[in-house]
């Protein structure tokens, strides 16, 4: 239960703010009503941070409310029951089972007549094809949603690709009324197993890389939570004494050039500034003079989550290789310390660091959650898209072993 979209576990669950990220469920609401004339699978991927979880959420309960929504299943790296790929497929045929009650007498006799049938090579999705039989009411007139976020966080990359080789087998084999709203990062193993033959024909990709009206929702965001701060009940105390508007349009936009774009930095940077029994203004003040020497019961930082994410994000770099790993981040980190000639151009990087060529796309392959690569008449240029990665880079009391000191690093 923990696994669906109005699970208690994941209560209050992140969504969209009303009047934002319109362009993109505009775009998800697009393919949902095209139904069974459009791709069966819609991929849509972003960086860390993104606000995918936030979409996915938000789609699910607009569908959910309109009847079209068969299942959903949020992955969460650190939840034992929502990490792995065993719990997937049993949830989803438990969900759409619960919804009909002749589908939940039928799901009750296949599990009384095969009790490990989850257990058996690909039982798991026979058991979601069994709730559909053919000719009778169990078939749906039109395709339900079946929303999977956080495909990435699922253990494994194997099982990372068998759960979308079990999808296309839900599609092409047993040609079920399902579509599926499939939300991950955009890791590389991924992207390789949805351009596979099984996969690329029926999949329709959805990118937040770019735009997409991000800063502006952003501001948004940030503009209601101040508000909400500064009318709450919890720092009255404090805030009666704080002249409006709170906080400056200079200040709001700041941390809008801050956040690149991305919810991630704003959500982070609003949840540290709204704990209870310290002043919004202090934490405000701390989080704008890019302070962490925070010491407190709650032993916060301003950008603890921010900088857990991103120590995530990093381990995934073998420790052997972390010296490479940081002499190429500082290319990024300290664009002012390039020798003339040089630039973000991969085969640049890899002459001055006596690389061979594709290493240092191999090298951040882990990392393109944080980085992207664009071709560009002079080869492949890496770029950043966190603006706020840097500053966490540059700072040794947040990045730990992954620190790049400037004058190491030259």
């Amino acid at each position: 239960m923990g696994a669906a979209y109005n699970s208690k576990e994941r209560d209050p669950a992140p969504r969209c703010l009303p009047g934002t990220r319109s362009e993109v469920l505009d775009e998800i609401e697009t393919w949902v009503k095209a139904g069974s004339e459009g791709k069966s699978i819609l991929w849509l991927h972003a960086p860390a941070g993104a606000g995918k979880s936030a979409i996915a959420q938000t789609v699910a309960e607009t569908c959910a409310g309109r009847g079209e929504l068969a299942a959903s299943f949020f992955f969460a790296r650190t939840v034992a029951t929502r990490n792995a790929l065993k719990h997937l497929f049993p949830t989803i045929a438990a969900q759409i089972a619960l919804s009909v009650p002749e589908k939940r007498k039928r799901l009750d006799r296949i599990l009384k007549n095969d009790p490990w049938i989850a257990e058996r090579a690909l039982g798991s999705v026979e058991l979601v094809a069994s709730l559909f039989k053919k000719g009778s009411s169990l078939v749906p007139s039109s395709p339900l949603l079946v929303v999977i976020d956080g495909l990435d966080e699922c253990q494994g990359r194997d099982d990372q690709r068998r759960i979308l080789a079990e999808v296309a087998c839900i599609v092409n084999t047993h040609h079920l009324p399902l579509r599926f709203l499939i939300v991950s990062r955009p890791e590389a193993h991924l992207c390789e197993t949805f351009e596979e033959p099984d996969l690329v024909d029926i999949v329709e990709t959805l990118s937040l890389y770019g735009d997409f009206q991000a800063r502006a929702d952003v501001s948004a965001y940030l503009r209601s939570e101040f508000s909400r701060i500064y009318s709450s009940k919890r720092h009255r105390d404090v805030m009666e004494f704080v002249p409006r508007p709170w906080p400056s349009e200079e200040v709001i936009d700041g941390l809008v050039d801050n956040s690149g774009g991305y919810f991630i930095y704003a959500s982070t940077v609003i949840k540290f500034i709204d704990e209870e029994s310290f002043s919004p203004t202090d934490r405000l003040n701390q989080v704008l003079n890019g302070s962490n020497s925070v010491v407190a019961p709650s032993d916060s930082a301003p950008f603890a989550e921010l900088d857990k994410l991103y120590l995530q994000i990093l381990s995934s770099c073998p420790t052997s290789k972390l010296p490479m790993l940081k002499a190429i981040l500082g290319y990024l980190v300290f664009p002012s310390a390039w020798r003339i000639y040089m630039s973000l151009d991969m085969d640049n990087i890899e002459e001055d660091c006596c690389l061979s060529l594709g290493q240092v796309k191999l090298m951040l392959r882990g990392l393109r959650s944080l980085i992207s690569f664009e071709e560009s008449p002079g080869g492949s240029r890496i770029c950043l898209h966190h603006a706020s990665f840097g500053d966490f880079l540059r700072d040794k009391e947040r990045s730990n072993d992954y620190h790049l000191d400037f004058e190491k690093w030259l």
